[in-house]
């Protein structure tokens, strides 16, 4: 295979030579590499190769085709490396014959490359004696070149095949870039083996790539981005609403209360989520705590479709393109959208873990998105894969019926009408995969099954010595066990809230003038644009109209969390971990509860037996706060006898 790099050496090679006179025998030797084949070019494992794309530059540039394969040193040595996997002929290696077959020659990339490296060295050492043939370099060349020799090869039947092949590539292709007319201009009888060289540099191109609009389109990258920015922006009002309500309660009452009922401050544990009533404070929390369910669910079936296009243009897409390059640089967006677009959903799934919001429907389509992201990022892509999708599209005569060498040595300039950029670094998202996310998915799936062992009858009262079963452990009075805890959602939640902020950065570096342009617009990109619009607009709905009020029937409030007076009845978070344990503690004392505080408990645990089984299974954490509370009659408290009184006439 010859890419521009190749064509650019061997452009600088004439201009050595022309200043070596032809007629005297050069004293530099000509060094020849053996390799066996075109690592991390012929073949590529977005996994592995992402980080070398674009030679650690942002954007995506010809250092995504093939890299450097013919090195020239102006300091007295020419280095040409050739690729034992090519000029295979009948299982073995023989560049003599292959390389004076048109069908074979054009039948490789790296017989292509090697067939052209030879032609130009047998040039250089024979007719332009820029260099000699040392016994090392014919030692080496000769792993290749079968039935001949280095110092014998004749390079004129190839650069007669070389001009009649390119000639017909650039009819006869198809490509959206055509070739230069110097191309058009050669003739093996009347050009020089210098001109055919400095024309050849111009035969491979820089294309643009034409990117599948299933998985990096205008209406779909809008929707990636209001993605992210609608889960970081949840979670910051998310963590100032919990932070307000802590600011803004009533300072004294605070004080005054115990310490673990002042621990009470999460989404689940607002003291005002228990008033009947539409309040700023109840309206918001519900409205915060519902849309976290809803956005994720939606999250589970949004990047369902991304993950599964994105395998299907890695796997499947692979079929599809029209040049090796196109190919890659679809490859390395699918892989890319696939590994981060998980991101909003770590954020909100470790924020809904953290605040005691749990489900195993939205948990399992979580994991189900992080096995697919799984399955997307180990995929990779061949060459001969896409070598024999470009043969079934357009075979070339002149090329022994082969495919253009321009559809696999053309190079990449960004993307059509966008450039790409993986900012700040590939690798920040690879580790980010590898680490973090294992992290978290260990750390989410250990706390899903605490929690379900807690919640099950079977096991919620299970204990092993002093440990009970699904608790995390307190490790002494401090109670170290629960400070930890707490403290690792925390980070948790601030890494993943910067590394999707980075993400966002990522891809709104892709937009420019062109991207949004009215001939990239479909169906599809329309509807895609539109997926968050229910959710938005449903949250700012809770805000401003507020969901139906809470009542005594299982059926009332908002119905995808069921959220009524007994929803402090849920338990998981690292306060409620406390209070329990500290309600174990006085339940050991035999100090008598006043009596005012009894009727307090027992009017709570009258109001949560009417809500059924379902409700009954948690464990009414507010009642426990009022057992242990002052004896002032608190508004919940008040509102919770009054519907017992009125329930009872």
């Amino acid at each position: 295979m010859a890419s521009a790099s190749v064509l650019q050496s061997l452009l600088t090679s004439t201009t050595l030579a022309s200043s070596v006179p032809s007629s005297t025998a050069s004293s530099t030797p000509l060094t020849i590499l053996i390799r066996d084949s075109i690592e991390g070019t012929s073949d590529f494992f977005p996994f592995l190769d992402i980080a070398g794309l674009g030679s650690g530059s942002d954007d995506v540039d010809s250092g995504l085709t093939f890299k450097e394969l013919f090195a020239t040193s102006l300091d007295g040595n020419q280095e040409i490396t050739l690729f034992s996997s090519g000029c295979q002929v009948d299982g073995r290696t023989d560049c003599t014959r292959a390389c004076n077959n048109s069908s074979l020659f054009f039948s490789s990339l790296e017989t292509f490359y090697n067939c052209a490296a030879l032609a130009a060295a047998a040039h250089w050492t024979q007719d332009a004696k820029s260099y000699y043939v040392s016994q090392e370099t014919e030692r080496n060349a000769s792993a290749i070149m079968g039935s001949g020799t280095l110092s014998e090869f004749d390079g004129r039947p190839v650069l007669r095949s070389l001009i009649a092949c390119a000639q017909d590539s650039c009819d006869n292709d198809g490509l959206s870039k055509p070739c230069n007319r110097t191309i058009d201009r050669l003739s093996y009888d009347t050009s020089t083996p210098e001109e055919i060289f400095e024309a050849l540099d111009e035969f491979c191109p820089e294309l643009p790539a034409e990117v599948n609009p299933d998985i990096f389109g205008p209406g779909v990258l809008i929707s990636y981005v209001l993605q992210v920015c609608f889960a970081a922006s949840l979670y910051l009002l998310l963590k100032g609403f919990t932070l307000w309500v802590t600011i803004t309660q009533d300072t004294s009452r605070r004080k005054s209360e115990p310490k673990p009922y002042r621990l009470k401050r999460s989404l689940t544990r607002i003291e005002s989520m228990i008033w009947r009533d539409s309040g700023g404070l109840s309206r918001t929390s519900i409205a915060i705590a519902t849309t976290l369910v809803e956005f994720q669910e939606a999250q589970c079936w949004f990047v369902f479709a991304v993950q599964i296009a994105s395998i299907l243009a890695i796997v499947v897409n692979s079929q599809e393109g029209t040049f090796w390059g196109e190919i890659v640089v679809n490859a390395a967006i699918a892989f890319h959208v696939s590994q981060n677009g998980i991101l909003p959903m770590f954020l909100v799934q470790v924020c809904l873990h953290h605040e005691g919001i749990r489900n195993w429907h939205t948990f399992l389509g979580f994991f189900m998105e992080y096995l697919l992201a799984i399955v997307a990022t180990s995929q990779k892509i061949y060459f001969k894969d896409a070598f024999a999708l470009f043969k079934s599209q357009n075979q070339i005569e002149a090329c022994g019926f082969n495919p253009s060498p321009r559809t696999y040595c053309a190079a990449t300039q960004g993307i059509d009408g966008q450039s790409f950029s993986f900012f700040p670094h590939p690798l920040l998202y690879k580790m980010t995969f590898l680490i973090l996310d294992t992290i978290a998915i260990i750390a989410l799936v250990a706390d899903q099954l605490a929690w379900t062992l807690r919640k099950h009858h079977l096991t919620k009262h299970v204990q092993i010595g002093s440990y009970r079963l699904g608790r995390w452990p307190r490790w002494g009075k401090q109670k170290r066990g629960l400070f930890i805890k707490i403290w690792f959602w925390r980070i948790l939640e601030v890494a993943y809230l910067v590394i999707n902020i980075l993400y966002m950065i990522s891809l709104t570096k892709v937009i420019n003038a062109e991207s949004f342009a009215a001939n990239r617009w479909s169906y599809g990109q329309i509807i895609a644009v539109t997926v968050w619009g229910p959710v938005i607009v449903k949250l700012f709905d809770l805000l401003l109209s507020g969901p139906p009020k809470n009542g005594m029937r299982l059926n009332s409030g908002p119905p995808r969390l069921r959220i009524d007076n007994v929803i402090n009845g849920r338990v998981g978070t690292s306060a409620v971990e406390v209070i329990e344990d500290d309600n174990e503690t006085d339940e050991k004392c035999d100090e008598p509860a006043p009596r005012a505080r009894d009727e307090g408990f027992m009017i709570r645990q009258a109001a949560i037996m009417q809500l059924g089984d379902s409700n009954h299974d948690g464990r009414d954490i507010e009642g426990e706060a009022i057992e242990t509370g002052p004896q002032a009659a608190s508004p919940e408290g008040i509102s919770a006898e009054r519907d017992v009184k009125g329930t009872t006439k």
